[in-house]
């Protein structure tokens, strides 16, 4: 990293430290009635099919609207229009809250613009770079899907990061969010699982490795309202059914805001093993995962811990089940 550079996010880094509690005010016009008169303001990562706070939601008057955010830290935020999200086309706009007053512009068809102070939003070199990294390792975790995908670009991110950037703004939460998202990203067939607390169904909080240790069993994230997440547990079922008495578990754990979404749903989709209630996100179970953004997934974990699969597909799923059951 160039030395101007480095200065530059010390600075930043002195001025942001001797700040205690944050108070952002946000000011905002709508050039459009298109997405019609509701943003959202909210942390970068909530995701709203599960935590959807009233208190993200902004109704602007005559084309404006007045935000106000008050945290301990300096975090990043999104805006974007109610209406787009919904409609899965969003436009989204990108600030740091600090001690300041941010102004923002949305657009039809293009993205919010967003100045800080009378600058630049961009202007934030540490923060701004720590959560690039944060969103480097998210791109990494899902570079599957991408044709003639370039890791390097992207590892890069962690190499400054465990080089440089991890001593900087050392009590911030975003060095905890960059931690879980690194183990996540290792959750890959041949690692290790990793282990976080659930609530069991007496509602107590327990390691999730002590329903695991020892077994061969699948661990199922889903949800109420995820289609493609139930159609993969209800495919799981005969599978289940043929190895439960050959020593073959499922510990299924599901994404909700209540619990009568979770009990219904389990029983219409007919699940012959028990789930586990994440509510709220209570215990950041997705996130620890690396499935922030996923309705669910699935891990298929073998006796020593070793992770096996993080497939979806029955037909790759099952072969492997019978290997490590030792099933000729």
């Amino acid at each position: 990293m160039a030395k101007k550079a480095i200065i530059t996010m010390m600075l930043a880094l002195v001025a942001m430290t001797g700040q205690a509690q944050i108070r952002c005010h946000v000011e905002g016009t709508l050039e459009t009635d298109a997405w019609g008169d509701e943003v959202i303001i909210c942390e970068a990562g909530t995701d709203l099919r599960v935590v959807d706070n009233p208190s993200f939601h902004v109704k602007a008057k005559e084309g404006r609207f007045s935000y106000d955010i008050e945290i301990d830290f300096p975090k990043l935020y999104n805006i974007f229009f109610l209406k787009q999200y919904k409609m899965g086309r969003l436009l989204m706009g990108k600030f740091i809250a600090e001690n300041c007053k941010v102004n923002v512009t949305m657009y039809e068809n293009k993205e919010p613009y967003i100045v800080v102070n009378g600058e630049d939003s961009c202007k934030h070199p540490i923060l701004w770079t720590l959560y690039d990294v944060l969103n480097a390792i998210q791109v990494l975790k899902h570079s599957e899907v991408y044709v003639d995908f370039d890791k390097s670009q992207y590892e890069r991110y962690l190499t400054l990061y465990h080089d440089t950037l991890i001593n900087c703004y050392t009590v911030h939460p975003v060095h905890d969010q960059i931690a879980t998202a690194e183990a996540a990203y290792l959750l890959q067939p041949g690692k290790p699982y990793i282990d976080y607390n659930v609530r069991n169904t007496d509602g107590k909080l327990i390691p999730i490795s002590t329903l695991i240790q020892g077994k061969v069993v699948l661990i199922d994230l889903w949800a109420s309202w995820c289609g493609p997440c139930r159609r993969h547990s209800i495919a799981m079922i005969p599978i289940y059914e043929r190895y439960k008495d050959k020593g073959f578990s499922v510990v299924a754990i599901a994404r909700e805001r209540n619990r009568q979404a979770m009990e219904i749903a389990a029983k219409k989709d007919g699940y012959p093993w028990t789930s586990l209630l994440e509510l709220n996100d209570e215990n950041q179970v997705w996130r620890k995962n690396g499935a922030d953004n996923a309705g669910g997934a699935m891990f298929l974990i073998d006796r020593d811990g070793t992770i096996l699969s993080t497939s979806t597909d029955t037909a790759e799923l099952e072969p492997l089940i019978k290997k490590a059951l030792n099933i000729e």
